[in-house]
């Protein structure tokens, strides 16, 4: 019947969020170097595809759920979500693939670390700033993630109707709607402000942005 509440999956796709994202936050305690700049991008965009990609999916479900509820029924198995996310993450790893390989070829001009002018210096010295230097990689990824968020929140808009057990819709709804007000606040402020920003600061804004969105 239309008002029984969509059942849960016996699979629990939706890994746990505090355990991806921080490690990028865990980096940022080492001196900047070209591995640790390499290695941010893995540890952040496998841990975002694993935890939301694995909700928009769940999202998916409801929605898929909800609407063949009156016509022939079309069940989305678990083994077939497991499908679909193996899917995003062997494209996310041709991604960071092939970030890392143009970041290796960028290593033949330049470096990865970010040399800024050291301030009230007579001769102009130039000092590592502890921070990675800003690719144009780097906007398209968050522009990308920003487009994977905005996607799971159309899903949780149309199936904004269907009732799930526990209020399971509403805390996947939350967490991405979460992820998405944070994160696109972050990306703005330091698109703006980088060049502001000591890596005290940018630790900080990165070890908040990880409770807001991982521990709320």
């Amino acid at each position: 019947m239309q008002n029984n509440a969509i059942q849960s999956s016996s699979l629990k796709l939706t890994v746990p969020l505090p355990f991806f994202p921080p490690p990028q936050v865990a980096l940022h305690f080492l001196q900047a170097s070209t591995v640790r700049c390499l290695l941010e991008p893995w540890c952040r965009e496998l841990g975002f595809i694993i935890c939301y990609g694995a909700i928009v999916l769940k999202l998916y479900r409801h929605l898929v759920e909800f609407r063949t509820r009156k016509a022939h029924r079309w069940v989305v198995r678990d083994l077939d979500l497991l499908r679909y996310l193996c899917a995003m993450i062997v494209a996310v790893l041709c991604y960071l693939a092939a970030f890392t390989a143009t970041s290796l070829d960028f290593l033949q001009y330049s470096e990865l670390v970010w040399q800024m002018d050291q301030p009230q210096s007579l001769d102009a010295e130039q000092v590592a700033s502890n921070m990675c230097r800003p690719l144009r990689w780097d906007y398209v990824t968050e522009a990308g993630e920003l487009l994977i968020l905005g996607f799971g929140l159309q899903l949780a808009i149309a199936s904004r109707n269907a009732n799930t057990q526990f209020r399971e819709r509403q805390f996947l709804v939350a967490s991405i709607l979460i992820e998405f007000l944070v994160s696109s606040t972050f990306y703005i402020l330091r698109f703006w402000y980088l060049e502001e920003f000591n890596p005290s600061t940018l630790f900080l804004a990165l070890f908040v942005r990880s409770q807001l969105t991982n521990t709320v």
